[in-house]
């Protein structure tokens, strides 16, 4: 009997089937789907002129959900690679979903993916979940204290040689190829400093590569950042905190040091 058999080709072909259906009922990251429903606010107020002129003043009231770019892209990943949801199965009580929350979050990023599933039954995805449980969110998300004492803030203040610019474009293109998150610090001290989660890409017509990116601070919508290679730059998208244009683009949660 050889492997031109029929009934090995059948057998063989269901082998083929099963170990790639896992992958079949697996989905890309959706924008809108696997994000918290509210955004981070800045302390201050900004706001970007015709000009293109950066305003920076002081808020007539101060905010109740601020300095909080890292803890929601840090949220969003754990519960992208260490959570599920069920939403035929009945709902839990706000103190467990506290409970759960809580695991969830103590989880490093940088940890492995395989490892078991904390479920989230009730809900179809983090969004949904986020406008029911917004206030238990953000009581347990984390402080935004540590962010500003974590070991990598330091990069922000160094020089960026291009070749490691040209380095973060090669590891990003290759992540989203291989459908990996990854959460980047964006930063021109002292005037910017923001995280954001790219999690698809696209090739321009001019040869750039844009990447998509989940933004903190606008919630459901799509941002960028641009690859030039000419350059060996990266270029971010005009915010109500920023004027557009150049930015250094570094890695964080990859290990502890970053």
């Amino acid at each position: 009997m050889s492997f031109a058999d029929p009934l090995n080709v059948k057998f063989l072909t269901i082998l083929f089937l099963l170990a790639a259906a896992p992958l079949a009922h697996a989905r890309p990251f959706d924008l809108h789907r696997d994000t918290f429903s509210f955004s981070n606010d800045t302390v201050l107020k900004y706001g970007v002129d015709e000009a293109g002129q950066l305003h920076i003043a002081k808020r007539d009231k101060p905010v109740e959900f601020g300095h909080r770019c890292f803890v929601l892209a840090r949220g969003v990943m754990q519960f992208n690679k260490f959570a599920r949801f069920a939403p035929h199965e009945p709902k839990l009580t706000r103190d467990e979903y506290r409970t759960r929350m809580l695991r969830l979050f103590r989880i490093p990023v940088w940890g492995n993916p395989e490892r078991e599933k904390i479920m989230f039954p009730g809900f179809a995805d983090l969004h949904d979940f986020s406008v029911a449980y917004e206030g238990l969110l953000k009581e347990n998300l984390g402080n935004w204290v540590p962010s500003y004492l974590r070991v990598g803030n330091w990069r922000m203040m160094m020089g960026h040689l291009r070749a490691g610019q040209a380095a973060a474009d090669a590891w990003l293109e290759d992540s989203v190829m291989r459908g990996e998150l990854r959460a980047m610090f964006l930063t021109r001290f002292p005037h910017m400093n923001h995280v954001v989660i790219v999690f698809t890409m696209h090739r321009q017509p001019n040869g750039r590569m844009r990447f998509e990116v989940y933004d903190p601070n606008y919630p459901g919508e799509p941002s960028w950042i641009e690859y030039v290679p000419e350059e060996r730059s990266f270029e971010f998208q005009k915010r109500w905190y920023f004027a557009g244009g150049r930015v250094n683009v570094l890695r964080v949660f990859i290990s502890p040091f970053h």
